[in-house]
């Protein structure tokens, strides 16, 4: 791994809440079910709040990747764009518990993007799509995943940018 500059973490007015579930067909074999589930609550308000704030949590399931809980412990950046089906980007830090035998996950960071598709859910609504990375502190990948969403709802909160 090379040596990086990080970028600037500058954070845009965004609110994201909800729970829902992602079925990925390819990613299901014998030991994995080939689901990851997320539920966060986030929020972040420039004129008010210092730092994004909230909570994040994954449940993942699926082959190629460790099967696992996953707990935010800081929401580092987040931001949000778009006014029909408005898209937030988050990434901070990590705390994974495997389910199974793997590596030790240590240092974990998580990148998460979701698209809220469906404004008012319905059958016809094109389903929101998620998709996540996982990474512990020597670049190694514990877990990825996008697909749309099979259970649940997950709004974000329009954006005028």
């Amino acid at each position: 791994m090379s040596i990086q500059i990080p970028s600037l973490h500058v954070s845009n007015s965004s609110e994201v809440k909800g729970k829902a579930e992602v079925f990925i067909t390819s990613r299901k074999d014998a030991a994995h079910t080939g689901t990851f589930g997320v539920g966060l609550s986030l929020r972040f308000n420039p004129a008010l709040d210092a730092y994004p704030a909230g909570s994040l949590a994954f449940t993942i399931s699926l082959s190629d990747s460790l099967k696992c809980q996953v707990k935010a412990t800081t929401i580092e950046q987040i931001n949000t764009y778009g006014k029909h089906n408005p898209t937030v980007y988050v990434t901070g830090r990590c705390d994974v518990k495997p389910q199974e035998d793997g590596p030790k996950a240590v240092g974990c960071r998580y990148w998460l993007m979701i698209a809220d598709n469906a404004r008012k859910p319905s059958p016809e609504a094109t389903p929101d799509v998620i998709g996540f990375l996982i990474y512990d502190r020597n670049g190694v990948r514990i877990a990825y995943g996008t697909g749309p969403v099979k259970a649940g709802d997950i709004v974000v909160a329009a954006s005028g940018e």
